[in-house]
């Protein structure tokens, strides 16, 4: 059967709004080792933190494994029953993005999205969880294969137009998806070679080039299709969002959008041994201000925004994936090529990781798996997924805490946070 590709964020950009004031549990959630910002990154997914159409408030967030299959059944794996359950049937998709709530299913010509019921409200000094009816809300349509990077507030789209239509980049509203409605902020054109539409705060960030190729530009546009100034921005890429702002990758560094905000923009620049682009996207943790990619085969590359420095780790095996847990000890979780999964600690320097112990099955299907591998990090565990498991590592013991099955032939996201 046809293998659907992961995106894995985390790709999925939480831009940031500000916390809402008056509500009743203060302090719950926060268990880092900094006080977080007063503009949290972790999502809201709703247009409002109230329950409705039957939702209700929960103590613990509904975590799942929502998986979509090449038929186009959505199955949805709980976390904490370990019950799995179909919720929507949808179009065949080659590709998904999630954004802790939706689920963005992308096939040229369309993007579906699907409301997995569970999300999380984040006011900055504690949370809401909640839990509704999933839904498929609609399809976004245009010409060509699309990109997706969710936000907050919107939801950035790239159609390539490709073979014979022209490019167009789409910002839809993530509000009213809350209600089944897909309401479109902007359509305007774009580049077929630049396919990055970033949300922000207030409209998004469109990339462009001056000449035929990678990007080279962020353009401003506001939330009525005005286009506004220009950032420089070469090979734009990995657009995400940490408590401090928004980040994308440029070859020689990142820019800091703080708050969100183009206004105000930071650029953090690589080292200069370092002066290229990592082999792979930033990842991290929702709500926290430290990102992580691959640095070639054997490095990673940390981002705090927080400080604005990057940092390097090294790895003495080939490594296929990374992200930063970005706890007490500034845990980064790894899956290196041979099939094992290592845990290095950021705050001590670049100590030798600790490995997780595996049983051969484990070893033996991560391995197979290659790169075809997902890293979710939650505030409990980081959840490993790969050919048709999942694993719920605890990086603080190096330990597999849980096991799960998930279809094989499928592509998954985490939802609930």
């Amino acid at each position: 059967m046809r293998l659907l590709r992961f995106l894995v964020p985390s790709v999925a950009l939480l831009t940031l709004t500000s916390a809402l004031s008056g509500c009743a549990v203060p302090g719950a959630g926060v268990d880092d080792r900094r006080p977080t910002e007063s503009m949290s990154s972790s999502g809201t997914r709703g247009s409002d933190a109230s329950p409705r159409d039957g939702a209700h408030e929960l103590a613990e967030p509904a975590l799942q494994i929502t998986t979509l299959v090449p038929d186009g059944a959505v199955v949805q794996l709980d976390l904490a029953s370990g019950e799995a359950a179909e919720i929507a049937r949808i179009a065949p998709a080659e590709r998904v993005v999630g954004d802790g709530r939706y689920l963005f299913a992308l096939r040229p010509g369309s993007v579906t999205i699907v409301d997995t019921g569970a999300w999380t409200w984040n006011h900055g000094d504690h949370v809401h969880y909640y839990r509704g009816e999933a839904r498929v809300v609609g399809d976004v349509e245009g010409a060509g294969s699309p990109t997706v990077v969710p936000g907050e507030r919107s939801i950035g789209i790239h159609f390539d137009g490709r073979p014979t239509a022209a490019a167009e980049a789409v910002l839809v509203k993530t509000a009213p998806l809350a209600d089944g409605e897909i309401v479109e902020l902007f359509r305007i054109g774009a580049e077929a070679d630049a396919p990055l539409v970033v949300p922000l705060a207030y409209g998004a960030w469109v990339a462009g080039s001056d000449t035929a190729g990678p990007p080279a530009t962020l353009r401003e546009v506001d939330e009525n299709g005005r286009r506004g100034g220009k950032t420089a921005c070469r090979s734009a890429r990995g657009p995400i969002a940490t408590v401090v702002g928004v980040v994308v990758e440029c070859h020689d560094g990142a820019l800091l959008a703080v708050d969100g905000r183009p206004g105000r923009v930071e650029r953090i620049p690589l080292p200069g041994e370092a002066a290229s682009p990592g082999s792979s996207t930033l990842a991290g943790r929702e709500g926290r201000p430290t990102v992580a990619a691959l640095a070639g085969k054997d490095g990673i590359r940390l981002l705090d925004t927080r400080d604005r420095q990057w940092r390097h780790l090294t790895s003495d095996v080939p490594l296929v994936a990374v992200t930063a847990v970005d706890d007490r000890d500034g845990h980064v979780v790894a899956v290196t090529a041979e099939g094992a999964v290592r845990i290095f600690d950021d705050e001590g320097g670049s100590p030798a990781p600790a490995e997780v112990a595996l049983d051969s099955e484990d070893a033996a299907l991560l391995a197979r798996a290659g790169s075809e591998v997902a890293l979710f990090p939650d505030q409990h565990a980081t959840y490993l997924v790969a050919g048709g498991r999942v694993l719920a590592i605890d990086p603080a013991t190096a330990r597999v805490e849980r096991r799960y099955a998930v279809p094989a032939d499928g592509a998954a996201v985490l939802s609930g946070r």
